[in-house]
């Protein structure tokens, strides 16, 4: 009923904000690096991150060309999840949660192996219990953590490190699924995959306490099924990734200022998509019509659509990412992250 009367709320203010005793901020997306290869994959495994080169290319049983090894105590990996890499940088964060906190690693197109982190936010004054997704606000220099129904704000996003209290901390009230940050527009897009819903928050940067929701997809007409990844196009439309059956990927127009009960402009759905539980996604928009890149627990696989801003319907993955020799199990994909600059 609360979010019913949300949505009622939003749409009678059209534009307007809402103050929500249960929402607040998120961020995420992701990158990575390795020298004019074609692109490279990050993919968060329990056992640690895998590197595959030639992302643009890669298909099939095709080997990584690196992992950074969670069986370390040097990488400090426990259990990671969704991924961030800022492209700009070469720079590898991972939301740690196993390990109750955020690894940074520098120079990611080049490690392998038991590699120590650049840097490493955790301890108590962080407040981080259960990191799930990250994100970059290069504008404001921001590193936005969810962090079970939570987000926690750290500055300077670039050198934070060791054991510090984030700048600012929102409450949510539900468990986040996964969360995008457009640093141009400073907004934040998190999923609730409780609520079946997208939540905008505008103005991120100055959010604090309890979370101001500009806008909310959720409804019926949505077909949102437990999303959990989100990411923004070149068209400005959202993308999530929906989780449980009806099992989609979803996008909806003019995220910027839509709320309600939204159709979709594009559904993904069907048994040509072989999608079983997708999760984390991310967006390659230096491709023609843009590239999906898609984390499939359940098939043990990365699914890559491409021309995504044009398609619609039962479309078949131009390439999958799977077999024995690239390390992917089933049930063992948590997160992703694509650098299409290297």
């Amino acid at each position: 009923m609360l979010r019913i009367y949300a949505i009622l709320f939003l749409i009678f203010c059209f534009t307007g904000c809402q103050i929500s005793p249960r929402r607040t901020i998120g961020g995420g997306g992701g990158n990575g690096g390795g020298g004019n290869t074609g692109g490279q994959l990050y993919v968060a495994t329990p056992n640690g991150i895998l590197h595959f080169s030639g992302a643009e290319t890669s298909n099939g049983n095709v080997a990584p060309v690196g992992t950074i090894t969670s069986t370390s105590t040097s990488t400090q990996l426990a259990s990671p999840q969704h991924l961030l890499l800022d492209a700009g940088t070469d720079t590898l964060y991972v939301a740690n949660q196993g390990g109750s906190s955020i690894v940074v690693f520098n120079n990611a197109s080049t490690l392998t192996g038991a590699t120590t982190p650049a840097r490493v936010i955790g301890g108590n004054a962080t407040t981080l219990a259960s990191p799930i997704d990250v994100a970059l606000d290069t504008v404001n220099n921001l590193l936005y953590v969810a962090d079970g129904t939570t987000v926690k704000v750290f500055s300077p996003a670039t050198i934070v490190n060791g054991n510090v209290a984030p700048v600012s901390s929102f409450n949510l009230g539900f468990t986040i699924g996964g969360m995008f940050l457009d640093s141009t527009n400073n907004q934040l897009y998190v999923t609730d995959p409780g609520d079946q819903a997208v939540d905008r928050f505008d103005s991120a940067s100055t959010q604090s306490v309890v979370g101001i929701v500009g806008g909310a997809i959720a409804g019926p007409d949505t077909q949102l099924s437990q999303p959990r990844g989100v990411v923004l196009d070149s068209l400005g439309r959202i993308m999530v990734s929906n989780s449980v059956a009806p099992l989609s990927i979803t996008a909806y127009p003019n995220a910027s200022f839509n709320t309600g009960d939204i159709v979709p402009a594009a559904v993904f759905s069907g048994n040509n998509t072989q999608l079983q539980a997708p999760g984390q996604i991310a967006l390659n928009n230096n491709v023609a019509n843009g590239e999906l890149y898609v984390a499939e627990p359940l098939g043990g696989s990365i699914l890559i659509y491409t021309s995504v801003l044009t398609t619609t319907g039962n479309p078949t993955p131009a390439r999958i990412i799977k077999g024995s020799s690239t390390g992917l199990n089933v049930n063992a994909i948590n997160g992703l992250a694509i650098d299409p600059t290297r």
